[in-house]
């Protein structure tokens, strides 16, 4: 099992629906999920806490504007 980044979501009521936010995360290298979590992000090597903390700009730089929050966990 490799590292991965999970990605809970907390859609606002801002702009931007929640489809079109999956969208732009799925472009981040996300990938949708059902269950406990809404995105997971697979990394090809045990990333770097930087490497983490610049996938989480992305991601806020994504919803910026929306309303929506987010929590990330990272682990293999």
């Amino acid at each position: 099992m490799g590292w991965k980044t999970y990605l809970v979501m907390y859609f606002g009521t801002g702009n931007g629906s929640a489809t079109e936010i999956a969208k732009k995360l799925e472009l981040l290298g996300f990938n949708s999920s059902l269950g406990p979590v809404d995105f997971i992000h697979e990394w090809p090597n045990e990333p770097s806490k930087s490497e983490v903390l610049a996938l989480a700009d992305k991601v806020s730089a994504t919803l910026k504007g929306t309303g929506s929050v987010f929590n990330l966990d990272t682990h293999n």
